[in-house]
């Protein structure tokens, strides 16, 4: 997203539990088949009021809202790299404040946002229910919604030089938006899965669900490069939705409440954040209604956070912890 320049945050703070493998087979961003792990600590959240600052870490959240839900395990981020005993409680400091709230249509089952400017764009999915969207960021109503064309899986988006790429998982085809009047402008074929997409300014960086990174011509998609993501040296995949701000790669990761930001010239992981004190509680019976959807607003420097057919999208600022 343009501009791009924002200070690195420091590390933030998140005590991760016990990290579990689960198996990941089917459709990306379907249903998973387990939701139930030991993966981090349980927490309970309430919604913040729009005005309230409020903060938090990986194991407490204290707001002034609506009922909190019943404390919940968060699902498990499949990582190799973790899984040796000595290695789980390893902690990573990270400290986030939840702003405010904004209201999220719970119709969209959120691939992508992308903040250019003021304004807020948002990718959703499913065969026949995939949208582009433009959000009003303050009340979260839908502005202006299209369909792509042909039944096709849309997936992430980010803004190139005035444009939207908005990519599909399995179709093969990203396809390039007019910013204003929502017209294609072109489109590409690529090989494999499309997740999630940003733009570092220099070239595009392109996920597909596995740990592998792929860089790509900003004019012409065309990949430019690779860089395999790593935690203490192994790979992590699931690598969802992606957002760069200043030199790092923020990430979801899919079927987990973990973000993580990674330094794209080794693919290092230099930081997690475990969002899952945001899960509204009216999302917990729903196993595909995963955190999905991250982006970096440059006029408030502040994060914009929600989740597939979430009910709500929460303003989060990052600092460092003392």
């Amino acid at each position: 997203m343009s501009p791009r320049h924002v200070a690195v945050f420091a590390m933030a703070a998140v005590t991760l539990g016990v990290i579990a493998w689960l198996a990941l087979s089917g459709r990306a961003d379907g249903p998973p088949d387990e939701l139930t792990t030991t993966a981090g600590p349980a927490t309970t959240v309430t919604s913040p009021t729009a005005s309230e600052t409020t903060s938090s870490t990986a194991t407490e959240l204290t707001t002034t809202d609506a009922a909190a839900p019943p404390p919940t395990t968060f699902p498990a981020v499949l990582d190799s790299a973790i899984a040796d005993l000595e290695d789980r409680t390893e902690v990573v400091e990270l400290e986030m404040q939840v702003i405010a709230t904004v209201d999220h249509q719970t119709d969209a089952f959120t691939q992508g946002l992308e903040f250019v400017g003021d304004r807020l764009f948002e990718s959703t999915g499913l065969v026949n229910q995939s949208s582009l969207r433009e959000i009003d960021p303050d009340t979260g109503e839908v502005l202006r919604i299209v369909a792509p064309p042909g039944e096709v899986f849309a997936e992430g988006v980010t803004e190139v030089d005035g444009s939207l790429i908005q990519l599909t998982w399995r179709d093969g085809v990203a396809i390039r938006w007019d910013l204003d009047d929502f017209s294609i402008v072109d489109t590409y074929t690529y090989d494999g899965e499309g997740w999630g997409v940003c733009d570092d300014g220099e070239r595009l960086v392109m996920s597909d669900g596995t740990s592998t990174l792929t860089f790509r011509d900003r004019s012409t998609f065309d990949p430019i490069g690779t860089v395999s993501v790593t935690f203490r040296g192994a790979p992590i995949d699931q690598i969802n939705e992606l957002e760069c701000v200043g030199e790092l790669v923020w990430a979801n990761l899919w079927r987990s409440d973990l973000i993580v930001a990674i330094d794209p010239t080794d693919g290092r992981v230099v930081s997690l954040l475990n969002a899952g004190a945001l899960r509204p509680d009216s999302t917990l019976d729903d196993g595909a209604a995963v955190l999905n959807g991250i982006a970096w607003d440059p006029m408030t420097q502040t994060f914009l956070l929600t989740g597939k057919r979430w009910p709500v999208a929460y303003r989060v600022g990052l600092s460092p912890i003392g």
